[in-house]
């Protein structure tokens, strides 16, 4: 039977939970668990890498260590670091666009409010 690959949207549907009253923290709570969910992924993925490559008798034990990028390689690294930054830090862009929404509306009721207080006034 062969293996079929089912593309998922990028974009979750529905709001974030919230957990707090102050946001921030509800915000700060959202990059600590993507760090950490990119970060054991990482370490699981590095540590399998460095495991055959020694049983394999092509790394040294300590190679890895003792390895410094060229610029080439660092140019990646740094691309690489940016991405991982924005999607990390994409909670935040959403939270703002949702403030940012929010002070609208309270915006345009404060407005509707005095209008009708306005008019109301003799």
């Amino acid at each position: 039977m062969a293996r079929r690959t089912v593309l998922l949207p990028r974009i979750a549907k529905g709001t974030r939970p919230e957990f707090y009253e102050d946001s921030a923290i509800d915000q700060l709570f959202a990059i600590v668990t993507a760090l950490t969910a990119e970060i054991s992924v990482l370490f699981d993925r590095v540590d399998t890498l460095e495991q055959l490559l020694t049983q394999a008798e092509v790394l040294r034990v300590g190679a890895v260590e003792a390895y410094l990028p060229d610029a080439a390689a660092a140019a990646l690294r740094g691309e690489r670091r940016d991405e991982l930054l924005r999607r990390v830090f994409a909670v935040l862009e959403l939270y703002a666009a949702r403030e940012t929404t929010r002070g609208r509306e309270a915006a345009t009721a404060r407005k509707a409010a005095t209008a009708r207080n306005a008019a109301n006034t003799p």
